[in-house]
């Protein structure tokens, strides 16, 4: 599924610093998506490959979503059940931690 362009980049800056306040490393971050790096335990704890990365992106299914592999293409996105930055954010911890959103 293929990530859409929509989000302002004012909220998306927010989504990002929300997601740094944990310590989390954000790579880039644009109107389509945000990337962020894994770290050994956060590969582990989401069964990631080596060189895949977290994917915080929107699409028409399911809203605010995210996905291993790459900016440009998540195959198969999960949704986040979240809408505020902090929720968000929260929620990314979560799965960077304990492998579940909630």
């Amino acid at each position: 599924m293929n990530i859409t362009d929509e989000m302002p980049d004012t909220w998306v800056r927010e989504v990002a610093a929300a997601i740094e306040t944990y310590d989390h490393t954000v790579v880039d971050a644009h109107e389509s998506a945000i990337v962020i790096d894994l770290t050994t335990h956060a590969m582990r704890v989401l069964d990631a490959d080596p060189g895949e990365q977290l994917v915080i992106g929107w699409t028409d299914r399911y809203g605010v979503d995210w996905g291993l592999g790459r900016a440009d293409q998540v195959g198969d996105p999960q949704t986040l059940d979240a809408t505020t930055p902090q929720e968000i954010a929260a929620r990314v911890h979560l799965l960077l931690t304990t492998g579940s959103p909630s």
